[in-house]
């Protein structure tokens, strides 16, 4: 399915600028989330997997991300090493973005060539030095929130040498993909209204309409005495 490159014809992404945006929502909102995006994949390009396989179903990755809330919505720490590998997928409209390396004679890595939706899980802390949050920091005090979405504003073709930017044109037909979830995300979530202290601070993390009803026993705020204005 993913076109085949040898070490010597490869091209992987040289992109910058990226838009990021980090959100927080439960089984539900994920589900229509996926849904809403229509067609499109899902691979996982880290690591090493058998010859022709990587791409993931839209099922496994709901249920991963379901089995990931279910345990905030307890109060439970989720144990992240089990999801690290499926919230590492990229989201595309277009197989051709990425492209198989073969390793040995059964096994392939799978590298990304034009610009793609890359996840991440996202952890964020509250500096009290500053009076503010930082995203994508990965202390062991640090708040679990969601995963991290990310598309670049400007590729350079490998070709070329050009820096372009990354418009909504044949030529990268993921813009189309990123334009539906940012307004899925506009639609679905809202800035989260954090109340540290006294202080209520709305922060861009985004955080889902429906996680209103059990957000104040996520474990990482009960532990800081973090809550989040659910009126």
């Amino acid at each position: 399915m993913l076109p085949i490159r040898s070490l010597n014809d490869q091209t992987p992404l040289e992109a910058s600028k990226w838009l990021k945006i980090q959100i927080l929502v439960d089984a539900d909102e994920m589900r229509d989330l996926i849904t809403n995006l229509g067609d499109f994949f899902i691979f996982t390009p880290s690591g090493v997997s058998p010859r022709g396989q990587g791409e993931m179903a839209h099922q496994v990755f709901v249920d991963k991300y379901s089995d990931y809330v279910h345990q905030l919505q307890k109060g439970q720490t989720p144990d992240e090493a089990k999801y690290r590998s499926v919230f590492s997928s990229v989201l595309t409209n277009h197989p051709e973005a990425l492209y198989a390396l073969p390793v040995g004679e059964n096994q392939q890595v799978i590298r990304v060539q034009k610009p793609v939706i890359q996840l991440q899980l996202h952890r964020m802390n509250y500096s009290p030095l500053d009076n503010k949050f930082h995203t994508m920091v990965f202390g062991t005090d640090s708040i679990s929130w969601g995963l991290q979405f990310s598309y670049p504003q400007l590729y350079r073709d490998p070709d070329s040498k050009n820096v372009e930017p990354v418009h909504d044109t044949e030529l990268f037909p993921n813009t189309k993909l990123w334009k539906q979830f940012q307004r899925w995300v506009r639609k679905a979530t809202i800035p989260t209204p954090f109340i540290v202290g006294e202080e209520k601070m709305n922060v861009p993390v985004r955080l889902g309409k429906k996680c209103l009803s059990w957000i104040n026993h996520h474990p990482h705020l009960v532990i800081k005495g973090i809550t989040v204005d659910v009126d």
